[in-house]
């Protein structure tokens, strides 16, 4: 992958970023070049070693074909979830850390019904906040839109369930 300055790339854990530049360090005598990153959602930096990009999950901003599938994943049925709360939480978490946003989205997906039958936990409320940012953050970028909207988006695809919610807001063509 290759990088221009001011060029938007998504960081698996952090959501949109920009590339701020790029450089080298000298570490234990070898040169290591780094991607610096400044996530959108809190001007945080982030450097990334170049030889790691893959391993980290630094990806291109999704596409239309992306946003497709993410939207299927989202109108996908849920599965039965596991009955006690604890095992729930900890399968959900680590479904959240591996960063692929499918995943990811299939975890928020079974979040947001089961607030809208049951209501969840706080710990619950928080895992679902730590799983939709990154998603709603990226699909703003990609569609070109506000993060409210992509909020509203995201749940009027898991609530409706169906993909028509993308074409009828004019964010996605038909495929």
């Amino acid at each position: 992958m290759q990088f221009t300055v001011g060029q938007i790339v998504v960081h698996p854990h952090h959501g949109p970023a920009t590339v701020t530049g790029l450089m080298s360090r000298t570490v234990k005598g070898k040169v290591i070049d780094y991607v610096n990153l400044e996530v959108q959602a809190d001007g945080m930096g982030v450097s990334v070693p170049v030889s790691s990009l893959a391993e980290v999950g630094i990806r291109q901003v999704a596409c239309a074909t992306q946003l497709a599938e993410l939207a299927e994943v989202l109108c996908a049925a849920s599965p039965p979830l596991e009955k006690q709360w604890a095992r729930r939480v900890k399968a959900q978490r680590i479904e959240i850390a591996t960063g692929d946003p499918l995943r990811i989205a299939a975890v928020v997906r079974d979040l947001i019904r089961r607030r809208e039958e049951r209501g969840l936990s706080l710990a619950e409320k928080d895992l679902l906040a730590e799983g939709a940012d990154p998603l709603v953050a990226e699909m703003a970028v990609a569609v070109k839109s506000t993060p409210e909207e992509a909020h509203a988006v995201l749940e009027a695809l898991v609530i409706e369930g169906s993909d028509d919610v993308l074409r009828r807001r004019g964010l996605l063509q038909a495929a």
